[in-house]
């Protein structure tokens, strides 16, 4: 029973962070990149996103973690340092390395975004019953509190 349970949990697990990040780019960030100035893709603003919450990244390692080749990375890049939303830098530890980094208009536009999400992703919360809200945000609170204990184990 325990083993059955543990299966299902990691599944349903697994499961979350594609769905709701499905839900959020289709619904939300296609409508807010639709009303800038800049032509950007969904894929454009995860790795701007990605920049944003870790700084200054190895073009590698915004790869890695999107799960993008080298090629791929390259040309996204390439159109986010054309559109001057970010920018190249040597690494100075090893100069074999490149990092990217936001520029002041890419922190500008992303913090546009965020607001323009922000706003569309609370007009679709708000079609929600209060009951749906409620067990939605203590179903959030107990996800945040819970999996912290599990890179403890």
């Amino acid at each position: 029973m325990q083993k059955d349970l543990v299966n299902k949990v990691a599944a349903d697990l697994f499961s979350i962070p594609a769905l709701s990040s499905r839900i959020v780019r289709s619904k939300f960030t296609k409508v807010a990149l639709a009303n800038i100035e800049v032509s950007m893709t969904p894929l454009h603003f995860e790795i701007l996103n990605l920049i944003s919450e870790e700084g200054s990244l190895p073009v590698f390692e915004i790869g890695k973690r999107l799960v993008l080749a080298k090629a791929h990375m390259t040309q996204r890049v390439d159109k986010l340092v054309e559109n001057e939303m970010v920018r190249r830098e040597p690494d100075l530890s090893d100069r074999r390395v490149t990092r990217i980094t936001l520029t002041d208009p890419g922190r500008q536009g992303m913090d546009s975004l965020y607001s323009i999400i922000s706003d569309a992703l609370e007009q679709a919360l708000s079609s929600l019953s209060e009951t749906d809200l409620m067990e939605l945000s203590a179903s959030l609170n107990k996800i945040r509190n819970i999996l912290p204990k599990m890179m403890h184990s």
